[in-house]
């Protein structure tokens, strides 16, 4: 199976490499940078993955509209297109809501935000001069000077339904979020063969690829307890409401996100419990998460992209796991 490895940007850009490199050496498909306000940021962090490894495909996730201009991401895009011809991808979403009001920034019209944003970057990419006056974008006259030589493809982030359905209608993928529960990826899988059909496309026409939280160990619990951290800091939004009620679970999230914005992390992990970390990610021994990997699999992912959680010697413990699942 094809499984590509994300990076959360919560630890070293030297650590990040050095697993980028062993990505490559054990054949995973590609490396997902994720782009979380205040950490280690997407676009710079792929050109070094880029620049340090061989064939495997690199792709910064999301690239938000609010946070990135349209120009300012198609002349990253391009440049890395550049640097590594054939091995890069994009990633175009909202991003965290709540990350973005912490800096001030609040995401409004999003449905209507990504659909121009998508056609913009788009027509920068192929090089159009492009004149646009959307009712949130404007441009006049911009051309890029240089442009990607091979296509670059765009998947776009989406958790609630009608973003789904335009993620499969103008998307050339649909990047999921990480805590997706297998039962919700399937809900999420049906919406986006509604935006495919709008679209007159077939399902082989676009990828559904989702992060999926990894923790490895050869004790279960610790696996389990590794992974809380990080499914706290995501869980707090509340646009996974719905995807912890269909894993089974619950969660206070008001709680939870007042925990987090106070960095109380201990706090946060108490309000996760076992049963929720169980559901929404891949944490066990190899063999448990080999086999409960299959689970998101025939849920609808046709790409899942391992996050892995834990100390160090932990997070290298999955990109090892991926030797013995890369095709």
């Amino acid at each position: 199976m094809k499984v590509g490895l994300c990076f959360d940007g919560f630890y070293s850009m030297q650590e990040m490499v050095e697993l980028a490199r062993l990505a490559d050496d054990v054949g995973m498909d590609s490396i997902w940078m994720s782009d979380h306000i205040c950490f280690r940021d997407c676009l710079a962090s792929s050109m070094a993955f880029l620049a340090t490894t061989r064939r495997i495909t690199v792709i910064p996730a999301p690239l938000s509209p609010y946070s990135r201009h349209p120009i300012i991401c198609a002349m990253a895009i391009a440049t890395l297109e550049e640097f590594a011809p054939g091995r890069v991808g994009a990633t175009a979403g909202t991003g965290n809501a709540a990350a973005l009001e912490e800096v001030g920034i609040k995401a409004t019209r999003p449905l209507k935000t990504m659909r121009e944003y998508m056609e913009i970057l788009r027509r920068f990419l192929s090089g159009e001069t492009v004149q646009f006056q959307g009712e949130v974008f404007h441009i006049r006259g911009a051309k890029m000077g240089f442009q990607p030589t091979t296509p670059v493809p765009i998947f776009m982030t989406a958790v609630k339904p009608r973003m789904l359905r335009l993620a499969g209608e103008i998307g050339d993928g649909v990047l999921l979020s990480a805590g997706c529960a297998p039962e919700y990826i399937d809900l999420c899988a049906k919406e986006i063969r509604k935006g495919l059909e709008r679209a007159k496309k077939s399902p082989e026409e676009s990828v559904v690829a989702g992060f999926v939280t990894t923790s490895v160990s050869e004790n279960a619990a610790e696996a389990i307890e590794a992974s809380k951290t990080f499914l706290a800091y995501i869980f707090r939004n509340k646009h996974h409401a719905e995807n912890i009620r269909m894993g089974g679970g619950k969660i206070d999230q008001e709680s939870l996100a007042a925990a987090v914005a106070r960095r109380d992390w201990e706090g946060a992990k108490k309000l996760v419990s076992d049963e929720v970390v169980f559901a929404h990610s891949v944490s066990g021994t190899a063999s448990e998460c080999r086999r409960r990997l299959e689970n998101f699999i025939q849920g609808g992912l046709s790409l899942p992209i391992l996050l892995p959680m834990g100390n160090q010697e932990a997070r290298k413990k999955v990109v090892e796991m991926a030797r013995t699942l890369s095709a």
